[in-house]
Formats: structure tokens, sequence, C-alpha cells
């Protein structure tokens, strides 16, 4: 929400009033100094740190969101949202058996070094992801392209792109920042370690170095659409949100990202523009499904109709999360909030007890992580007391166990307790790295599918969503699909995170992103007068 006309500004206007009143009633000088403002640079602080600005090795979200500035891929997620549109590929066509896929590539695109964007660069960039992937650890690029078979140059302009098998969540992978952006040429045969200090892409901004402890990205003249309104965005990194608030207050930067609830709230009151978004996560209360007590459907359910989560966290975390309504954010193809989950009903928990054999009351132990997460702005612990609190009213006793973050997913792997909080952060925003990642039968020896739940109806479904490229089609299969899930329960899906930024007033089209990779194309400072006055004891 952006305000016409500032409490700050309005403020010092008062206080230049003042200080012309004095000076005529005194008749001494108070010099005053005016100041306009004539700089286009875009100072952007967030509270975490760059690591690499290699598409191919970056994790973390300080790089990756310089990253999606500086490259760009064949598609991107449009600003604000999780869908795709083109991007360095103007269409592209899939085959009926959904193996091959053809991108006509756009013309008159420059890598920032001054090759030029063809079929063959494409083909390059793509073949270097796939060569480096380490042997002893998962990446990016074995996500992003594992279903990928081999790449062919048609034509300069035409690219195709043969898949082992059908795997509709294609193009969402391309669209991330990690491993599918495509790089120069030249760049693409430097060392990794080169690579990240030599980055040349596309997109509207360009490495332009460090400075002060910050990274400078200057706008790309030969950008192949409009030149971007911003000459120069400064990147630097404020580990501590109370000072990312306070230089904004000051002047000092122009978008604050990484912010609570609280902090927009004070920055909106003193007349700055606040935003907010869902992100592209879940946190869950998640059961052991293939043993007691939790084999049992009705158990579960009792025990989510004992559970009135939605005020459990208005009491938590009222703005700092968002209560869902399935395993699917809001943004994220398949999410109907009609598809609700078992309701709050203590009568029917005490009645599914009592069918399940607990007469007497039920006991479980429910392992969860201490410290914050996304999903969980006051730590796992605290939920879980909560839950624990809330169960003991309906003659369920739980023992709450917490760990630090890497010994709660060392206790995952071993399997302790008989539940667990857990969250899920997804990358590429499509509706199967939420539930075929997490609930499919062949996710469960590698360790993600942590409920071991299984259900045949739920896999036929999820492998036709995976093949299906029609987006209407697959958004009624992950329908049906949510269905079966929130009626077996295997999981109670809690919330998921809300993103907080706020800008100077005088930015404009600044939009946050489910992803929380903010593009600054399309963003620009208007050029107000900024006054300053200096008074004289």
């Amino acid at each position: 929400m952006t305000r016409p006309f500032n409490l700050l500004v309005l403020s010092l206007l008062c206080l230049l009033t003042l200080t012309l009143l004095l000076q005529s009633k005194s008749g001494k000088d108070v010099p005053t100094t005016m100041q306009v403002s004539d700089s286009k640079r875009i100072i952007i602080a967030q509270k975490h740190t760059v690591s690499t600005l290699d598409p191919a090795t970056a994790t973390d979200t300080g790089s990756i969101r310089l990253i999606a500035n500086i490259f760009e891929g064949l598609v991107r997620f449009k600003p604000g949202t999780s869908q795709i549109e083109p991007c360095l590929a103007t269409s592209w066509k899939v085959s009926e058996d959904g193996l091959t896929y053809t991108f006509d590539l756009r013309r008159g695109v420059n890598f920032h070094d001054g090759i030029t964007l063809d079929a063959p660069a494409v083909q390059a960039s793509i073949q270097k992801q796939i060569a480096n992937q380490p042997k002893v650890a998962t990446t990016y690029s074995d996500f992003v392209y594992a279903p990928l078979d081999k790449i062919k140059v048609i034509n300069q302009y035409t690219v195709e792109f043969h898949l082992k098998y059908p795997y509709a969540p294609l193009l969402n992978n391309l669209a991330m920042p990690m491993a599918a952006p495509i790089v120069s040429p030249a760049t693409s045969r430097l060392s990794n370690d080169q690579l990240g200090a030599h980055p040349a892409g596309t997109g509207p901004f360009s490495y332009a170095g460090q400075e002060n402890s910050g990274i400078l990205l200057k706008a790309n003249p030969d950008y192949w659409n409009d030149r971007p309104s911003a000459e120069e965005i400064f990147f630097i990194s404020e580990p501590l949100a109370e000072q990312r608030v306070q230089k904004l207050l000051n002047g000092q930067i122009d978008i604050a990202l990484d912010l609570s609830f609280a902090q927009t709230a004070q920055l909106r009151f003193q007349g700055y523009p606040v935003l907010r978004d869902t992100g592209l996560d879940i946190g869950y209360l998640g059961f052991y499904t293939d043993r007691q007590p939790f084999n049992q459907a009705a158990v579960r359910q009792a025990v989510v109709c004992s559970i009135n989560h939605q005020e459990i966290l208005e009491k938590l975390w009222s703005q700092e999360t968002r209560p869902a309504h399935g395993p699917l954010p809001p943004s994220v193809l398949g999410y109907n909030a009609k598809l609700t989950q078992v309701k709050y009903e203590p009568d029917k928990a005490a009645q599914l007890l009592q069918k399940a054999g607990f007469n007497k009351g039920l006991s479980f132990t429910l392992i969860t992580y201490a410290e914050p997460r996304p999903y969980s702005p006051g730590g796992g612990k605290v939920l879980a007391d909560a839950l624990a609190k809330s169960l003991a009213g309906q003659n369920i006793t739980v023992k709450v166990q917490a760990y630090p973050w890497q010994q709660f997913k060392q206790a995952l792997t071993r399997r302790e307790g008989d539940a667990f909080l857990y969250g899920w952060i997804s990358d590429n925003g499509d509706p199967d790295n939420f539930l075929s990642t997490l609930l499919a039968e062949n996710q469960i020896k590698n360790g993600l599918n942590i409920t071991r739940y299984h259900d045949d109806a739920l896999e036929t479904l999820l492998a036709s969503g995976r093949r299906t490229v029609d987006a209407e089609a697959r958004q009624q299969i992950y329908h049906q699909a949510q269905q079966i899930i929130n009626q077996d329960m295997p999981w109670l899906i809690l919330n998921h995170s809300l993103h907080h930024a706020a800008t100077s007033p005088q930015i404009q089209g600044f939009i946050l992103s489910p992803t929380d990779w903010p593009l600054i194309y399309g963003v620009a400072k208007k050029y107000n007068k900024e006054y300053s006055i200096n008074f004289l004891k």
C-alpha cells in the first residue's frame, strides 16, 4: 500500500514552517539546507549474506536474490506469482507423449559480455550444469535436469529438450534461479570458482563488483526489453531487522527485506509502503503411519479433531503466519480453499478414539525442532507445547521432545517419537513438489516421505499429475489427490510463512514474490525534494 504523502515528509515541512516563523520573529538567520536527490541507485538491505553468484552452486536466499536479477532462464515466474511466463524462450511446444519440449528462443538477446544468445549457447550452458554435478552430494541441477535425456539444437534459435519420462513440472524447474539460468558460453567455460567472480547472464542488471561491503549491480544498457528504470541496484547484508528498519527511516536504504509484521506495522504507521506475501511452504504435524498408534486413520483423525490449530496459531503468531487449508499454498496450482482438512470437533475425537480401542485415552511422543523456522517464527518447541496443551483437554497426553535443528533431522532419520513437527519449503512452486515429494511411495526410501504414508489411489493421481501438461486437467487431479489426503490425515498442515518488506515512499513498482526472490527490473525511484534543517543553538 503506497500513501500519496508520508508522515515523515509532513513532519519535516512543519519543522520548516516553524523555523521560518522563528527566523522572521528573531531577525536572525537560521541556516537551512535543501538537498535534491538525483541518485538512480536503489539500495536493498536483506538479512542474508551472499555466498556466490554462480547459479550452479547457489543454494542460499541471499545469493539467489542477486542471481535472479543477473541471469535469466528460458521461462520465469511472473512477478508476484508462481505462474510461468516466457523469458528467453518466447514460446514452446510439448509433444503429445510429453517427452519433447521445443523452445523458440528470443532474437536479439546478448549476454552481458556481448556474446549473442542462441541455441548452441543454451545447449552449452545446460550441458555444463549437468557435467558439473558432484558425485557425493545432491545439487539443484540434479533436481532441475533429472528428467532430461538430451538437449538438441534444431537451428540457431530452436532447441529441443528430450526427456526420459513425461514430467509436467519441468517448466517450473526451468524458472528457478538455481541451476536453470542460461550463462554465457564464455563464462560457462570457466571453472566454478571463476564463474562466480565473473557472472555473465542476460538479465536486466549486470554484476559491477563489491563496494563498501555490498554488491553493486548496474543496468544492462543492451537489455532485450526496455532498459531498467534504476541505473544501479546495491544489495547490502544487515543481519539485524531493527537496523534494516532504522536505515530505512534514516533514508540510508530504499527497500528493507526480511521484516516481521510488527516492524512493517510500525513503518506503515509512519507512512512507509509495506508489502506481504504468502510463502511457498508448509508447516505440519506428521504421523508415523506405518506403526502404532498412528497406523489407524481413525487415531490420526482423532488427534486432528482435538486441535483447534487456527486458534493456536492466532494466539502464537497472529499476522506472522497464514493458517493453511491444505498442503498447497494459495499461489500453487491445485490450491482450493473449499477443500478443507478434518475440522476441530472434540466430540467426534472422543468417538474416534473409543472406536479405535483407546477408551482410556491416548499417549504419544511428539518430536520437534527447537529454533524458529520460516513457517514457525517462534520455534517448534513453542508450537509443540501449545498443541500438547490443546490435546490434554481431550484426554490425549503428549510428551514433547525438542532438539536443535541438525539433531532434530537426525532424530527424524532414526524415527524417534510417534509424531513430529516439520515443514517443507518449495523451490519450483509446483504441486508435485509438495505432494509427490512428501507423500509418494518412492520417497520413503530417500527419507522425504517421513510419514511413510501410502495409498494406491493417491499414487495413481500423483503419477497422472506428473505426466499431464494441461493446467486445468492437473488442477482437477490435485483436487482429487487432496481429498484423499485430507480424509486419511497422514499429517495436519498447520500454516504457511508470510514474507514482509517495506520501501521508501519514493519507490515504485516493487513486488514481493511467493518465491522470496523479488525481481527489481520494474522498480523505479521517484525524485522528490528532500529537506534537511539545521538549527543553530
